[in-house]
């Protein structure tokens, strides 16, 4: 069965992928679904659509980002309150993207035109009213927003917002982890194969933070945290199983603290 390799570390874990699946957004995510009347008034492009060579679909705006600087400031800050971008668009409306945010304490939205690296704002950027006792980015990462009139992009995985005079206002950092999205079999730990009798499946969900499965003997369940101040972190936290005593004990418990352990993972090759 083909399927993908990936290691998650400090310590090593290798695992295969049990079945393929398009990566569908929780009601977590930051990108939201159009809604049913939208839609229903997406009509086949006419000529002058589909004569344009590039959309904003294949723009490298396209996709789920972490904040990582504004107005030169590094954010520093971790976990769920860590301020986030999701741009998203169609090809259906070639040269609109939709920007969809949180600042660290309210999420924004709004629509940006694009033309090359130019962005327009299609009206003023609209936020929820929260109050938030620790929200130090909040206004800065607001005006940003606002004001942002092109983008230049340094690599695939990091772009910068810019106003009018070039200066930089807010970075980017893709989010790269939606690829570990399924279920998965552990084959080796520490570089060491994992017993086929052992049978150790998880299933992970990064856009629910959530992973479940068979630790090798036992049910296991826990939470997910994706650090978004480093691009790739991740841990995995507040695991627990059930109790049940097995043959393959001793590699469940050697699984689950290596799993417990974890900081990083990277995707890998093919099989």
């Amino acid at each position: 069965m083909k399927g993908s390799i990936f290691s998650i570390s400090v310590l090593s874990v290798g695992l295969m992928m049990l079945a393929s699946c398009s990566t569908i957004k929780k009601a977590g995510s930051l990108i939201k679904p159009k809604s049913s009347a939208t839609a229903a008034k997406t009509e086949t492009p006419k000529p002058a659509e589909e004569s344009v060579s590039v959309t904003v679909a294949e723009s490298p705006l396209a996709g789920e980002w972490s904040i990582t600087e504004v107005n030169g400031k590094e954010i520093v800050v971790n976990g769920e309150n860590h301020p986030k971008l999701a741009l998203q668009s169609e090809a259906a409306h070639p040269g609109e993207i939709s920007v969809i945010g949180y600042n660290g304490c309210n999420y924004i939205n709004g629509t940006w035109m694009v033309d090359g690296t130019r962005l327009t704002r299609a009206g003023e950027f609209i936020s929820s009213l929260m109050l938030c006792q620790d929200a130090p980015y909040e206004t800065e990462i607001n005006v940003a927003l606002n004001t942002a009139t092109g983008f230049a992009v340094d690599d695939e995985q990091n772009v910068r917002l810019t106003d009018a005079s070039g200066t930089t206002l807010l970075k980017l950092r893709k989010r790269n982890l939606s690829f570990l999205n399924g279920a998965w079999q552990v084959t080796s730990i520490e570089g060491q194969p994992v017993p086929a009798s052992a049978n150790i499946v998880i299933v992970i969900d990064i856009d629910e933070c959530k992973i479940h499965g068979n630790a090798g003997c036992n049910i296991l369940n826990g939470e997910i945290t994706v650090n978004l101040d480093k691009g790739d972190a991740i841990e995995f936290k507040n695991l627990m199983t059930s109790r049940m005593m097995c043959p393959d004990i001793n590699t469940e418990q050697v699984f689950l603290l290596a799993l417990e352990s974890v900081d990083r993972a990277s995707s890998g090759i093919s099989t």
